[in-house]
């Protein structure tokens, strides 16, 4: 008896198989949508470290050491330090940016985002948008409306 992984095995615990893609829109959709993620959530991160003045403070963070330096109760004198650790690797930029791996594994396994993921996603970025409308937040606005229409692209499952 052989053994078989789950990516070949493609079997639910339920016994059912996950919803079969009807196009290559909805993988196409959502690997743009995984593209754009990964696009955002790493340009942001890279980028936050080099807003002026925060080379100096990641290097005083760094030699000082950042168990010293980064706090969630930070002193006056602190506050750049911490405030330089939220904006940039503590931000949303690296979760978004692994959640957009996640979506173009889906897209390359034919797998269907879950609508409250899809939902929600165009919810924070609107949010996100809207509180600072100045700021680059806008490129994550097609993410949303992405998701959910590589949901039409598939087949209904057992929970449609």
């Amino acid at each position: 008896m052989g053994t078989q992984s789950y990516r070949h095995a493609r079997v639910e615990p339920s016994g059912s198989s996950p919803p079969a893609v009807r196009s290559c829109r909805a993988r196409r959709l959502l690997s743009a949508a995984g593209w754009l993620a990964v696009g955002f959530g790493t340009v942001h991160t890279l980028a936050a470290p080099l807003h002026p003045g925060r080379p100096r403070v990641w290097a005083e963070t760094l030699s000082r050491g950042p168990w010293r330096t980064i706090s969630l109760e930070p002193t006056d004198d602190a506050l750049r330090h911490a405030e330089a650790f939220w904006v940039g690797p503590g931000s949303f930029g690296p979760p978004t940016a692994l959640l957009g791996a996640l979506f173009l594994t889906g897209a390359r396994d034919g797998a269907r985002v879950p609508a409250s993921v899809a939902w929600g996603t165009l919810a924070w970025s609107v949010a996100l948008t809207a509180l600072l409308p100045k700021s680059p937040a806008w490129a994550s606005l097609p993410i949303g409306p992405m998701l959910l229409l590589s949901r039409r692209g598939h087949d209904r499952g057992p929970r449609g």
